[in-house]
């Protein structure tokens, strides 16, 4: 009897040995830290002739706003100004020392018609009507051109002179003086009728506008064209 033959030996597949984890760090990103950094530098500066053309106009801008506020000042004050009309009495008894410019009052007289001087403004088109009232050279009513002839004897408004809005009324100021012969000065008051403090609410948004748009104009020049610190890197 013969033996039995030999078995094959059996073997275990071998297997891959699992790699290291690898220890280089991940390529960075050519847009982010300090490659960013060094590409923004690397970026040609703008001319030198814009900037300084791009610094005049903004801070032409924030002397702009800042007139514009300034010249407002006089229309500002009058929008705080009390809303209970001062009593003038009669415009034949006025005392121009007692005379406070812009405030709001009320004044009582007869108007001058053949004093009369009519005159329209050219921006909304809207005509006017101003006279001194009988007994007195001191102060002029301002009404428009259609209450001129109502047979008005009592009139409220604000009081200014006419140095105070020789842009509004320099041209009528200087015809009732050069024309007229009426002893019209720079201290000499005018009264527009029906304009309460209120009215002059336009002046507060006006210069609120102004005093934001100089701000943020201040803050992008500082942060366009003031050097700024870098840290250690």
């Amino acid at each position: 009897m013969s033996a039995p033959a030999p078995l094959p030996e059996l073997q275990s597949p071998e297997r891959p040995s699992p790699e290291p984890p690898s220890l280089e760090p991940p390529p960075s990103d050519p847009r982010s830290g300090d490659d960013a950094d060094s590409d923004l530098l690397a970026l040609p500066s703008p001319p030198s002739g814009r900037r300084a053309a791009t610094r005049v106009l903004m801070a032409a801008v924030i002397v702009a706003a800042f007139g514009v506020a300034f010249s407002l000042r006089s229309d500002v004050g009058y929008f705080f100004a009390s809303a209970s009309a001062v009593d003038l009495g009669r415009a034949s008894e006025l005392d121009p020392a007692t005379l406070r410019s812009n405030t709001f009052v009320r004044v009582r007289g007869t108007p001058m018609a053949s004093a009369t001087v009519r005159y329209r403004y050219l921006v909304s088109g809207e005509a006017y009507a101003m006279f001194p009232l009988a007994g007195q050279r001191t102060v002029y009513v301002s009404v428009p051109e259609a209450q001129a002839r109502d047979g008005r004897t009592e009139f409220s408004g604000r009081l200014v002179t006419f140095g105070q809005v020789a842009a509004r009324t320099g041209a009528v100021r200087g015809y009732l003086s050069d024309t007229m012969g009426l002893p019209v000065t720079a201290e000499s008051f005018v009264l527009f009728v029906d304009e309460a403090p209120a009215s002059d609410l336009w002046a507060l948004v006006v210069v609120a506008l102004c005093a934001l748009l100089a701000v943020a104009d201040f803050w992008l020049f500082l942060r366009w064209f003031l050097p700024r610190p870098t840290g250690p890197r």
